[in-house]
C-alpha cells in the first residue's frame, strides 16, 4: 500500500511540502476575478482549484498509527468527529483540543473566572475527541488574512499526525478581503482604522475557503462534487456592492457594516468525498463524505443538493460516513449576530463597536441574518414530520430523502435509533449517530441577537452512517454508536471556539486478525 501511494503521489501535481493539488492563483488573478469574468486561461486555473482537492499523506508515509480507542461494550472503534470550525480563527485552541487536553484546560481556564462543572466536562470532552481518527471539517481557510494566512487543514493535520484532503469551496475575492476596498467619506480616524483592519500581505494571500477531511488512515482517493447552485455568491453579492455604491452618502459606520455583511466569492457549495484505507473494513476501504449545503436558499434547494450527492454515492460499496453542516435552519439564511460577523472579518472589532454602530438598523443588518419565521417551531428537531398547516417543517423533506435512499446493493443509512447504541439511551430516529435531547436533538449552533437577551440554538450539523450490516458473525459492524455533541468543549471560552459545536460518533471495528 505504501509503495502504491508513493507512486500515485509522484504522478500528481505537486505543491510545496509534498502535497498534491491544483495550481494556486496569484494575487493579481484573484483581484481580476473580483472585477470581471475570467478569460479562458484564468477560468481553467479557477476551475482546477474548484474541482481538484489538495491531498497530503505525510502521516502515512511516516507510519503514524491510528488511535483505535477501545469502548468497553463494543471493543476498538473508528471515532469520527465533525466540526464547522468557523474558518479556523481559534486555531491554537482547536489544535490543543485535538492534541493535548491538559494544555487545552490550562488555556481555557486563563479566560474563565471560576471552575464550573461545564469546564470540567469540557476537559473530558477534549480527552474523548483526541482519539478521533477521522475529522470532517467545514469552513476551513487557506491563505486568508483573517486566519493569519494559515493553510489550516495542512497545519492541523501536521499537528495531529494525520493525512488530509482539502476541497476548495470558495475563492474569496471580495475587495474587503483583498484590501482594495475604499471607505467613502469617513473621518480620518475611521479611514485609518479601516486601512489597518483591511491590510493584506499580497505575497501570502491565497483566498481559499473550503472543506477538509483529516485521517490517521491513508487517503487513497479524493474528489470534489460541486453542488447545484442555489445562491450566486458572485453575481448576487456584486449586486449588493452596486446598491451600496448608490448610497455613498450614508453614514460611514453603516457603509462599513454593509461591506461586512457581503461576501463576493467565486465557487459554491460542495462535498469532498474521500476513500481511506481501513484494514478492518470488509472492502478494506471506508468512504468519508464531507458536505456543506447552502444556507442562502430555501430548504427545497438543499433537498436538490442532497439528491445530487446521493446519486453520486449510489454505487459506493464501502462502509460510509456522511457528515457536515447541512444548514437545516428551516429558512433562507442561517441566523447569527452582527457582532460575530464583524469579529470574523476585522482585526479590531472593538473599534467599530465604539463607533456607536446602529446594529439593528435596516441598513446595518443583511437580509440573511433575519430570524427564520418557523425557527421557534422546529429548531429542536428539523427532522420532524411535516404536517401542512398544523405543524409545518420545511426541512423534513431533506431527512425523508436521506432516510428513503437506498444504495445500489440495497443498503441504507442507519436511521433506526437503537437506545442501546445511544449515549443517553434516549433512542429515536438517528439517535445512534446524532445525540438526542429531551426534545429533539442536542443543538450544534448558537447565536445571540444582543437584543433583550434573545438567543437561539439549532441543529445544523449531522452525521449519517452506512454500516456493513449484520453478517451473522459481527453484528452492527461499522454501525454508529454513542454519538455525542461536545458543547461544553466549544463553549469553554467566552463566545465559543467556533459558532458550531463538534459532534462525534463511534464505529465498531472488527478484532484484528491473529498474526501468523
Amino acid at each position: 500500500m505504501k509503495l502504491l501511494l508513493l507512486l500515485w503521489a509522484a504522478l500528481q501535481p505537486q505543491q510545496p511540502g509534498g502535497t498534491t493539488g491544483p495550481e494556486l492563483l496569484t494575487f493579481d488573478e484573484l483581484v481580476s476575478l473580483n472585477e470581471k469574468e475570467p478569460d479562458e486561461g484564468l477560468r481553467k486555473k479557477m476551475d482546477g482549484l474548484l474541482t481538484t482537492p489538495f491531498i497530503g499523506n505525510a502521516a502515512h508515509i511516516a507510519q503514524v498509527a491510528p488511535h483505535r480507542p477501545n469502548m468497553v461494550t463494543v471493543g476498538p472503534v473508528l471515532r469520527v468527529t465533525e466540526w464547522n470550525i468557523e474558518r479556523g480563527g481559534n486555531f491554537e485552541l482547536i489544535r490543543l483540543a485535538f492534541t493535548d487536553p491538559d494544555a487545552f484546560e490550562k488555556a481555557f481556564l486563563k479566560e474563565q473566572k471560576e471552575v464550573t462543572a461545564q469546564l470540567l466536562e469540557a476537559k473530558q470532552q477534549a480527552v474523548h475527541m483526541k482519539d478521533s481518527d477521522v475529522l470532517i471539517l467545514n469552513e476551513v481557510d487557506y491563505g486568508m488574512s483573517r486566519t493569519e494566512y494559515r493553510d489550516v487543514a495542512k497545519e492541523l493535520a501536521a499537528a495531529l499526525g494525520m493525512n488530509y484532503a482539502y476541497g476548495v469551496e470558495f475563492l474569496e475575492v471580495d475587495s474587503i478581503y483583498l484590501g482594495t476596498e475604499e471607505l467613502v467619506d469617513p473621518d480620518e480616524k475611521t479611514r485609518e482604522q479601516f486601512r489597518k483592519d483591511m491590510a493584506v500581505d499580497r505575497s501570502r494571500y491565497k483566498g481559499l475557503h473550503g472543506t477538509a477531511i483529516l485521517s490517521r488512515y491513508p487517503i487513497t482517493a479524493a474528489r470534489n462534487l460541486r453542488f447545484k447552485v442555489c445562491y450566486d455568491w458572485y453575481g448576487a453579492e456584486k449586486d449588493e456592492v452596486s446598491k451600496l455604491e448608490k448610497g455613498r452618502r450614508l453614514a460611514a459606520d453603516k457603509l462599513f457594516l454593509e461591506r461586512i455583511g457581503r461576501e463576493v466569492r467565486r465557487g459554491g457549495r460542495m462535498a469532498l468525498i474521500a476513500d481511506i484505507a481501513v484494514p478492518d473494513s470488509p472492502t478494506k476501504t471506508v468512504t468519508i463524505v464531507a458536505a456543506h449545503l447552502e444556507n442562502k436558499c430555501k430548504p427545497e434547494c438543499r433537498v436538490e443538493q442532497m439528491q445530487q450527492l446521493l446519486k453520486e454515492l449510489e454505487r459506493v460499496k464501502h462502509p460510509m460516513v456522511l457528515g457536515g453542516d447541512l444548514n437545516t435552519t428551516g429558512a433562507d439564511g442561517a441566523p447569527t449576530s452582527i457582532w460575530r460577523e464583524v469579529k470574523k472579518r476585522v482585526r479590531n472589532p472593538e473599534f467599530w463597536a465604539s463607533q456607536a454602530i446602529s446594529w439593528f438598523s435596516p441598513v446595518a443588518i443583511p437580509k440573511s441574518f433575519a430570524v427564520p419565521a418557523n425557527y421557534f417551531k422546529n429548531y429542536h428537531d428539523p427532522s420532524a414530520t411535516h404536517v401542512p398547516f398544523v405543524a409545518p417543517n420545511k426541512e423534513a423533506a431533506l431527512f425523508d430523502t436521506m432516510e428513503k435512499f437506498r444504495f445500489a446493493g440495497g443498503t441504507s443509512f442507519d436511521y433506526a435509533g437503537d437506545p442501546l447504541r445511544s449515549i443517553n439511551a434516549r433512542g429515536g430516529k438517528l439517535s445512534a449517530s446524532n445525540e438526542r435531547a429531551a426534545k429533539g436533538f442536542t443543538t450544534t449552533f448558537s447565536f445571540k441577537r444582543d437584543l433583550k437577551g434573545i438567543a437561539g440554538r439549532m441543529r445544523l450539523d449531522w452525521l449519517l452512517v452506512k454500516p456493513v450490516g449484520d453478517d451473522g458473525n459481527h453484528p452492527f459492524h461499522f454501525a454508529p454508536y454513542f454519538a455525542r455533541t461536545l458543547e461544553a468543549l466549544n463553549l469553554s471560552v467566552p463566545d465559543g471556539i467556533s459558532d458550531h459545536h463538534p459532534i462525534t460518533v463511534d464505529l465498531p471495528l472488527l478484532p484484528e486478525a491473529p498474526k501468523k
